[in-house]
């Protein structure tokens, strides 16, 4: 019994052996394919979506909707120019915003039992290749879908909150 296993075991490691290695037309798909699936997963993480407002009108009107809602502002960083500095003379407009509702992180520390980690409270508004401004942030809708009890209604009312901040500045 053990030299039939053995004998198979032989058989099956020789034939793994033969396979030819992929083409580079199949290492070409399985590299496309796995981005395609990393695409998926950021576009499950974040919220990417166009503005209806130019884009200096976007970083105003978002920073303007915040100072409304009370929210905790912080600086504005134009990446356009810090590639720039870096040497990258062909980047696009690029402002990330610093915003949050007030004591939102803290909620979602306390909600969690102190195991999640307080939010990356940011918008970054950019300009895509096709010219459109866009606004891309944490989609906290996801993510409350993917909790539980107390630390899902706090993501879900903070995702409430960014909503109506948003509300007329995207498309």
């Amino acid at each position: 019994m053990k030299k039939i296993a053995l004998l198979l075991l032989a058989c099956c490691s020789l034939s793994a052996l033969a396979e030819a290695p992929p083409s580079k037309e199949q290492m070409l798909k399985m590299q496309q394919a796995m981005l395609a699936q990393q695409m998926q997963m950021m576009a499950t993480v974040y919220d990417l979506r166009k503005s209806s407002l130019g884009f200096e009108e976007t970083v105003a009107a978002i920073r303007g909707g915040a100072q409304k809602r009370a929210w905790k502002l912080g600086e504005v960083v134009d990446m356009q120019a810090e590639m720039n500095k870096a040497g990258n003379k062909a980047a696009l407009p690029m402002k990330v915003i610093h915003l949050c509702p007030v004591g939102a992180s803290e909620l979602v520390v306390r909600a969690s039992g102190g195991k999640a980690p307080p939010l990356p409270c940011r918008a970054t508004v950019f300009v895509g290749a096709d010219g459109k401004v866009n606004v891309v942030r944490l989609n906290l809708h996801t993510l409350a879908h993917s909790m539980q009890g107390d630390l899902a209604r706090v993501l879900s009312a903070i995702a409430n909150e960014e909503d109506a901040l948003y509300t007329g500045i995207l498309d």
